[in-house]
Parts: C-alpha cells; sequence; structure tokens
C-alpha cells in the first residue's frame, strides 16, 4: 500500500484531538451511543483483548485487574463524555533484560464513537481510538472498529489495527512506523499513529443468560515482546520468555456479579490462560440515593390577616429587641441544621441572612433548608428572603426569594423555586447586618486518621503511611483564620529516603538539590519528606479572605504552607456570580522547608506565579488554562479539564509543559497525571463536605511543580456561584 503523504499523516493523527472537541458540543437529537456488556483485558469496552465502537453508560467509573502469564494490566477507565471513553492503565511486563526481571509501564487509552448504530438498518456503529498513545507504548496501537448487534443477544465487532493490533496477519501498511525505542516516554507518540502495519480483527460476543457471555475473537496481537518474538516485538531490550502463542484465536467466558461486578476467565492463542476482575459504578447513582439525613423542618405558612393584624403590619419591627431575638432563635435552629448564622438584617419586609453551610455538598441544600427555616422565625409582613453564601468570612452569592413563593412551591418540582429565585453577586459591604453574638473569635478543631500514598515506583508500586492528624482552626475576626496540622506516623512502607535510594544522610550531604541536569529537586525528594518518626507539622498557616468589590476575591496566606514549603502566597480572583467565566492572578514567594525540623528551612527560595483562566460549561465540565511560572523556575501552562456531578464526584485530569527540555524534566517528558475526588457522603448517605480521593499521576518530576496551597479562591467560591447552585437546584427541597 502506498506511504501517505505527510499532510495526511499529520491529518490522521489528529483524528483524536479533533473527536475531543466534536464530542464537546454532540448535537442534540443523537441516538444515544452503544453501550458494551463487557470489559477487555486493557480495561475498555471490547472482547478480550481486541477492542469494540461500544461505550460504557455515560459518567461510568471502572477498574479491571487482568492476569495472565504475559502481562498483568491494571485499569482504571471512565467516559468522559457520552461518546469518549479514556483510560490509565499500570501494567507489569517481565522482562529478560531487567535486574529485577519486570518491568512496571504506565499508558493512557482513548476512544471515540463517531457514529451511532440503526438499529432497524444496516448501519453499525463506529470509533477510532488511541491504545497506549504516549510513553512508552509497548502497548501502543491506533484502530478503527464498527459493531453490530446482530440479534438482542448477539453483537459482532470487526475492525483495522495498528502497531500491536497488527503484530501478525498484515495486509498492507501505511507508510513506515517508527522505531518506539527512539520515542521518549510520556510523550504522545504522533508520528506512530495510524502507520506501518495494518491487520484486520473480530470479535464476537453472545450473551448465553442474563449473566453469562462468551467471546470469540480474531487477533493481530501475537505477544512479541513477552514470548521472545524479536523480529515482530520491536522492543528488543524488553523481550521476555513467555510460551508462544499456537494461534490467532482468543476465546473467553465473563460472568456478571450484581450490578457493578464481572470476573473472565480467557485462553490467548489455544496456550496461555488469564483472569480479570472489574468493577464498574455510575458516579450518579448512590448507594442511598434519597440520602439518610434527617428531613427539614416544614415550610410554615403564613396565618391569616386577620389572625395577626401586628404581625402583618410591621410594626414589631420598631421594637429594638425583636431582631436579636429572632436572630438567635434562626441561629439555633441553623446550627441543627450543621450551619451558621453569621449575620442578619432584617426589616418589616425583607430580611437577609448569612450562612455558611458545614454540611451539605450542595449549596442549594443549605439555602432550601434555611429558607424553610426563615418562614418559620420570621414576622409574616417579612415576604423578601435573601440568603447570602459566606465562605471563610466572605459573601459570595445573595438568593433572593418571595416568602410567599417559597410557600406556594414546597411541594412542586425545583426547578419552579430555581425559575423563582434570583441570584446575584453578594454585596461585600456589611450594611446594615449584625453579627450574631459571641460568634468571633472562633475555634475548631479535630483529630482524625490519614492515610498518605504514592504510586507507581517501579521498585515499590504501592507506597503507604497511615498515622493520626490533629487539625485546628482559629478564626480571629471574618476572613481572617489561622489554621494548621500535626500529624504523627504510626505505620507504612514510606520510608525517609532521598533521589537514587540515598539515605537521608548521603542525600543532605550533598548540598545543593539539584539533579543531574542542574534542575532543582522541588517535587523529587519529595520522600525525604516522608517517614519521620516524630511529629510533623504539614501546614501552620494566617489567611486573610477579602472581597474588595462584588466581583473579586483576594487572599494573602502566610506561613508554611505546606509540607515542603513556607512563605507568603497572595492571589485576586474575579468572578461575577452567575459568568461561567473566571480570572485569576497568584504570586508566590516560598522557601524550601527542611526535611526534619518542622520549623527549619533550607536554601532553595523561589517566586512563582500564574495567570488562570477558568470556564464552566452546561454539563458539568470545567477547563482552566494556568500560565506562569513553576517552582523550579521554568515557565510555561497546565491545561485541566475537570467533570463534576451533582451529588459531588469529581473526575478530572490535567497535563502541564513548560520551557524544561524532555531531557532536563526527565522519564515523562511533561507532567500530567487525573484526579478523583469522591464526597464521603455519597458513600454513608449522610450529609458531610469531606471529601476522600486525590491525584493520580505517573511520576512526581520537578517540572512543572506548583505550590500546594490551601483555599486557594476559585474551589473556596464556586459552590456557592451559579454554575453549581443550579446543578445542584435538585436538592433545595431536600
Amino acid at each position: 500500500m502506498r506511504a501517505h503523504s505527510t499532510l495526511t499523516r499529520r491529518l490522521l493523527a489528529s483524528t483524536m484531538p479533533v473527536a475531543l472537541l466534536l464530542s464537546l458540543g454532540t448535537a442534540p437529537g443523537r441516538a444515544d451511543p452503544m453501550i458494551g456488556s463487557t470489559l477487555n483485558s486493557y480495561g475498555l469496552p471490547g472482547g478480550i483483548d481486541t477492542p469494540t465502537a461500544e461505550m460504557l453508560p455515560d459518567a461510568t467509573l471502572g477498574a479491571t485487574i487482568a492476569y495472565s502469564d504475559l502481562a498483568r494490566r491494571n485499569s482504571i477507565v471512565f467516559q468522559a463524555l457520552p461518546r469518549l471513553t479514556v483510560a490509565l492503565r499500570y501494567s507489569r511486563v517481565d522482562s529478560t533484560e531487567e535486574s529485577r526481571g519486570f518491568i512496571w509501564d504506565r499508558s493512557f487509552d482513548v476512544r471515540y464513537q463517531f457514529l451511532d448504530e440503526d438499529p432497524n438498518g444496516w448501519r453499525p456503529a463506529v470509533a477510532v481510538g488511541l491504545q497506549d498513545f504516549m510513553g512508552t507504548g509497548i502497548f501502543g496501537a491506533e484502530y478503527f472498529v464498527a459493531s453490530k448487534t446482530i440479534t438482542p443477544r448477539l453483537r459482532v465487532s470487526a475492525g483495522l489495527g495498528w502497531g500491536r493490533l497488527a503484530q501478525q496477519g498484515s495486509i498492507g501498511s501505511i507508510g513506515d512506523r517508527p522505531d518506539p525505542d527512539d520515542q521518549e516516554g510520556g510523550k504522545p507518540n504522533i508520528d506512530q499513529w495510524f502507520r506501518g502495519d495494518v491487520a484486520p480483527f473480530i470479535n464476537a460476543t453472545w450473551q448465553a443468560t442474563d449473566k453469562l457471555y462468551l467471546t470469540a475473537e480474531y487477533s493481530g496481537d501475537s505477544y512479541a515482546c513477552e514470548t521472545g518474538d524479536a523480529e515482530n516485538c520491536q522492543r528488543a531490550v524488553w523481550l521476555s520468555d513467555g510460551d508462544k502463542l499456537k494461534n490467532r484465536f482468543n476465546l473467553g467466558l465473563t460472568y456478571q456479579i450484581g450490578a457493578n461486578y464481572q470476573v473472565k476467565g480467557y485462553v490467548l492463542g489455544a496456550k496461555q490462560v488469564g483472569f480479570q476482575f472489574s468493577v464498574a459504578m455510575d458516579p450518579r447513582q448512590a448507594p442511598f440515593p434519597s440520602g439518610l439525613e434527617k428531613a427539614p423542618a416544614p415550610v410554615r405558612p403564613r396565618v391569616a390577616q386577620n389572625v395577626d393584624p401586628e404581625g402583618w403590619s410591621g410594626a414589631w419591627s420598631a421594637d429594638p429587641t425583636a431582631q436579636p431575638a429572632i436572630q438567635k432563635v434562626l441561629g439555633e435552629a441553623l446550627s441543627k441544621e450543621g450551619q451558621v448564622l453569621e449575620s442578619m438584617a432584617l426589616d418589616a419586609n425583607r430580611a437577609e441572612v448569612r450562612i455558611r453551610n458545614h454540611r451539605y455538598i450542595q449549596q442549594a441544600e443549605a439555602i432550601g433548608r434555611t429558607a424553610r427555616l426563615m418562614t418559620r422565625a420570621l414576622p409574616p409582613s417579612v415576604e423578601t428572603l435573601v440568603i447570602t453564601s459566606s465562605e471563610d468570612g466572605v459573601p459570595t452569592s445573595s438568593v433572593t426569594l418571595r416568602r410567599s413563593d417559597v410557600e406556594r412551591l414546597e411541594n412542586s418540582e425545583a426547578g419552579q423555586i430555581a425559575a423563582a429565585a434570583v441570584v446575584t453577586d453578594a454585596d461585600p459591604r456589611p450594611g446594615n447586618l449584625i453579627y450574631s453574638q459571641d460568634l468571633f473569635p472562633r475555634f475548631r478543631w479535630g483529630l482524625k486518621p490519614y492515610l498518605s500514598t504514592s504510586l507507581f515506583d517501579p521498585d515499590e508500586p504501592f507506597r503507604y503511611e497511615i498515622g493520626a492528624e490533629l487539625l485546628g482552626e482559629y478564626e480571629l475576626l471574618p476572613g481572617l483564620i489561622l489554621s494548621g496540622s500535626v500529624r504523627q506516623r504510626a505505620f507504612g512502607n514510606q520510608e525517609q529516603e532521598g533521589p537514587g535510594n540515598l539515605t537521608p544522610d548521603e542525600y543532605e550531604a550533598q548540598g545543593e538539590d539539584v539533579n543531574e541536569n542542574g534542575v532543582p529537586r522541588v517535587r523529587s525528594d519529595g520522600r525525604m519528606y516522608q517517614g519521620n518518626k516524630s511529629p510533623t507539622i504539614p501546614r501552620l498557616t494566617l489567611a486573610w479572605y477579602a472581597k474588595p468589590t462584588e466581583t473579586v476575591y483576594s487572599r494573602v496566606t502566610v506561613g508554611l504552607l505546606e509540607r515542603a514549603y513556607g512563605g507568603v502566597s497572595g492571589e485576586v480572583l474575579w468572578w461575577p456570580v452567575n459568568s461561567p467565566l473566571a480570572f485569576g492572578a497568584e504570586i508566590n514567594r516560598v522557601k524550601k522547608r527542611d526535611f526534619r525540623d518542622v520549623f527549619g528551612f533550607r536554601d532553595y527560595e523561589v517566586t512563582t506565579g500564574h495567570i488562570s483562566a477558568y470556564y464552566e460549561f452546561s454539563n458539568g465540565i470545567t477547563a482552566q488554562l494556568d500560565v506562569g511560572k513553576y517552582l523550579a523556575g521554568d515557565k510555561g501552562a497546565t491545561v485541566s479539564l475537570s467533570r463534576e456531578f451533582a451529588n459531588g464526584w469529581r473526575v478530572g485530569a490535567w497535563a502541564t509543559k513548560t520551557d524544561l527540555s524532555a531531557e532536563d524534566f526527565g522519564e515523562g517528558s511533561f507532567d500530567k497525571g487525573v484526579e478523583i475526588s469522591i464526597p464521603l457522603g455519597w458513600g454513608t448517605g449522610q450529609p458531610s463536605l469531606r471529601r476522600v480521593g486525590g491525584n493520580i499521576r505517573s511520576l512526581s518530576r520537578d517540572g512543572g511543580s506548583r505550590l500546594r496551597v490551601d483555599g486557594r479562591l476559585y474551589d473556596t467560591v464556586r459552590d456557592s456561584h451559579s454554575g453549581q447552585l443550579y446543578q445542584g437546584w435538585g436538592r433545595f427541597w431536600r
């Protein structure tokens, strides 16, 4: 087959980025994408090793562990959009060329379904995919695949594959596929995409019973590297000595356990036996869909005017004891709801309260419960209810409701009260607001266990540390907060260790903290901050939050900002409450903290800063761009995408590229990773603002590293801005 021109190859290489952009704006009226029933060994919908054009239900988050003598694959898959599937994988491959006898390899996949199946006609669903499209590329492949439902229980998929899917059975080639050993780890292997030998594959899955699926496939993957086939492996340094497959046919059996789990057994090429366990869940479906929180107090309709003529006339407002009494009663009622009545303004026709929500993951639920309690506490002449959300002493948004609407719509759908509500920027001026008595200064503390983890180290893929953490917060004035934490390790396999497995003394004896390329070690010596047997102070700061104008927020934080750095951090954010677009700027002057002395510092200090832009799409997706200078002195940009659901689940990914060369950056070439954040209340059914989860990144490198400051403004105020409010408005009447 004639080699394609450079332009054609570039067009092929850009297929997936273009698909991603198209998927963000999926046209209305299109049929739902074809949904798969089983996951393959790479963790995506498919046969055994081969892909299909199937998707998972939108927002599904899944994980797969697949084991055979030829490979061990651990995958996380996320249906980021209805037609876009992404996966992160960490695999162990045996190798005779490695001193430890094996290799741990990270890989990323993406698949986009660009054509729907016609259930009443001949047209199949069609998808394009990139497998292991950046990094070492040991599993690297590209494919076009079509899937068609033959009968309600039988589905067949066929396609053309490159790379790993064309190690045998080639029907031609498109140019030459570059030697993968020449690729730089961690970078998209664009020059390889859809190049080299191309081979067909086919798979069929038959649903034998409601829970049992039988799969057969014809694959071009011969497991060349894993069986020592140097001619087809193209990765001679990774050769292994597994038994070669006898043919190209794979057979599998999958059993569904409940709604979320699958077990699979399979045979590769009539020679190798494998096993697989998969779990998949929809984050939007909670174990306790309605929650287990106590029902709110019902709305109290006002009595007739002739029953309480003084209350309706507003004459009560002339009594100087009226507001303090009402404010005290309302504050006590809100306290039982896990909220703080910060301040209140009251006259004959209007009442404004500023509340702090300490319980509900959706601010709309806190506002709804507050509105109910206001109908019970306020005299009948008060018609206008203004509920202002306050975060760290700073007013963010105000929701204005007519009391008559609250009374009228209590038993209607939440959309009606949402249409009746008016959301505006909160006025930063105190006006005639009166703070609740004995609110400031205010001290809170807590004691909880902590778990610190580290992933993807080839010598120890999972490191952990478990201990106790004491947290405290002392709010001197509204917006002026002294806070910190103390940790005491109990046990774990995280040990204090310098880069290159140096002991702490050996590493400190080197003096300056720079790597072999002269790049400051701002993160790659992170294990020097772990494994301390004595108490540590991860954070001890004094922060001041303010709101200079209705749409501008500010923050200044000084102290021990994180475990590795101390100094001063300043930030401003422009964000109108009803705007999907926000802009921010941050500057930090920090010094590296000592590895052992919790109040000591090392010699390295740096000024960093970023200009940021944020945009919230209507489907729960937030895009963020940060441009500026990082901790190692490198300059560049970070692009982040995240998707958050109404119940608080958040899944995202980011990538950072700076002016550091791939050689100076080291393995991985540039920084990237994924984030998973799960609200604790999702699993327990009890309302809580606490979350579990964190960042999953391939390696801790020095390039593209930012300061980890608690309380950044965008995350602080976003829950009470209109985008998040309306996403969670369904819980207003909860």
